[in-house]
């Protein structure tokens, strides 16, 4: 077996050979350099080698078992993976409003730009960075647009366009702040309903998930024994892998349309 997973990977690397020069196609008279005839990656043909690798050392039926929990367990780290980030993000952006409006309260009440970001940076972990700068003496509108690239973090773009313009104009930072505060405000109730209207989507994709099991236990009512098929043989053990690849297709598809509609 080791002897023939060598021999599929030598096939593998002679069939990738060397890069392809630039080919010189005549238009007239003149020379002109295309692109190559083939759009396909050098590397691809590396993907094929696990493919021919794997059944020769471990066996086709453990190979495929293999496969089918990597796809399951993929999806669902996936999954759980982006719900994390989404609970981080709202979080972010709840600390967000919440701290340009405790700061637009701060300085409206006559407190210096400094205090009041080290008394929102408290209640805010969002604005520490922004009140270490003001401590510093740095410059403070950076450092919020530079945070505002972080998932959730993005109204703090609008509260440093805010202190950039009163930093330069001079201007009461504090109304524009409120004026700030009050759109973020809107923003999370905007969020909130969005997300609510999405649940039921990614419900759906729950749904979806489950779908499989459910036509398994059909067989069981129906007098057949489906799991002895799938787990039986190769056939089965491939029908399998087809559906929890079908399945996990599906399921990461109804997710990425409902985070695609969240972020517009």
């Amino acid at each position: 077996m080791v002897t023939a997973a060598l021999l599929a990977a030598l096939a593998a690397g002679v069939a990738i050979g060397p890069a392809p020069g630039p080919a010189l196609v005549r238009v007239g008279p003149k020379q002109v350099r295309s692109r190559s005839a083939s759009k396909i990656p050098r590397w691809a043909p590396l993907a094929l080698v696990p493919i021919v690798v794997l059944p020769a050392l471990l066996g086709i039926r453990t190979t495929l078992w293999l496969a089918t929990a990597a796809v399951a367990l993929g999806t669902v780290g996936w999954l759980v993976a982006g719900q994390r980030r989404r609970r981080r993000a709202r979080l972010a952006a709840q600390e967000c409003a919440d701290g340009a409006r405790i700061l637009a309260s701060l300085l409206r009440s006559g407190q210096i730009p400094t205090a009041a970001l080290s008394e929102a940076a408290k209640e805010c972990p969002q604005f520490q960075p922004a009140a270490a700068a003001s401590a510093l003496g740095a410059d403070v509108s950076s450092v919020l647009r530079d945070r505002s690239t972080q998932p959730g973090c993005e109204g703090l773009g609008a509260v440093a366009a805010a202190w950039s313009v009163s930093e330069r104009s001079g201007a009461p930072v504090a109304q524009v702040l409120a004026r700030v505060a009050a759109d973020l405000r809107r923003r999370q109730q905007l969020r909130a309903v969005v997300d609510s209207e999405l649940a039921a989507a990614r419900a759906t994709g729950q749904i979806m998930a489950v779908l499989p099991f459910a036509a398994i236990g059909l067989g069981f009512a129906a007098g057949t024994n489906p799991v002895a098929f799938l787990v039986g043989g190769v056939p089965g053990q491939l029908l399998l892998l087809a559906g929890v690849l079908l399945t996990a297709a599906g399921v990461l598809w109804i997710d990425k349309l409902a985070a695609a509609r969240g972020a517009t």
